[in-house]
């Protein structure tokens, strides 16, 4: 099997989910959306040595959560967001095992950075999210300690492959950020295509990650 030809499918997506953003076609959209994650997962299940299973059910939730999230209304949200929540844990969970004992100036300096940048995005959030403000702040709160835990990570190995993950978790927080403020603060023409691109670089980065992870064991 030509190990490139799931990462031309997966890129193909890609481009048509932005090109459905960017022409307001809705049908576009529910094409290629779904398909980001499933072509990932082949990219991904192509390339490895062994399997992460970690990785692959945060894939897998990432997936429930791009569909749900395809919905309108507060309840498909909220569903969309609790399969984002499960698939950081999964991410989280991949992540932690990685580490060495953690040294208390590293879990500071990394804290430092995601949590002053949670409490500032909440700060921001807070008047608008009304009835959502406990499952926004629960989200928050979980992405930040991916955050958290892929900067510590950085900090113990300082390789390429650390690097991979710590941009795409960075690249993750910056898409769910723009995406709360186009839903609870002021809404800018430009919002969801900078949500789908930095969603796709921060899922691709991690697979990468992932693959890279592999290679060195």
């Amino acid at each position: 099997m030509n190990k490139k030809l799931p990462l031309v499918a997966f890129f193909m997506f890609c481009l048509m989910d932005v090109l459905g953003i960017y022409l307001e076609k809705q049908m576009i959209i529910y094409i290629a959306k779904p398909m980001l994650m499933v072509t990932l997962y082949w990219y991904y299940y192509s390339n490895k040595k062994t399997v992460n299973n970690f990785y692959v059910l945060g894939l897998l939730f990432c997936f429930f959560g791009d569909v749900f999230l395809l919905g309108s209304g507060t309840l498909y949200f909220i569903i969309g967001l609790l399969f984002f929540l499960i698939a950081h844990v999964f991410y989280i969970s991949m992540v932690f095992k990685l580490l060495n004992k953690i040294k208390w100036t590293e879990f500071l300096l990394s804290s430092l950075l995601f949590v002053t940048f949670f409490f500032l995005i909440i700060y921001k959030l807070y008047v608008g999210l009304g009835d959502l403000t406990i499952p926004v702040i629960i989200y928050a709160f979980t992405i930040s300690i991916f955050g958290i835990v892929s900067m510590i990570l950085y900090l113990q190995r300082k390789n390429k492959t650390s690097v991979l993950l710590l941009m795409g978790v960075i690249f993750f927080i910056i898409s769910d950020t723009i995406l709360a403020l186009n839903l609870f603060h002021v809404k800018q023409f430009f919002y969801p295509m900078s949500i789908m691109i930095t969603y796709i670089l921060a899922q691709y980065l991690i697979c990468r990650f992932v693959l890279k992870l592999n290679k060195l064991k």
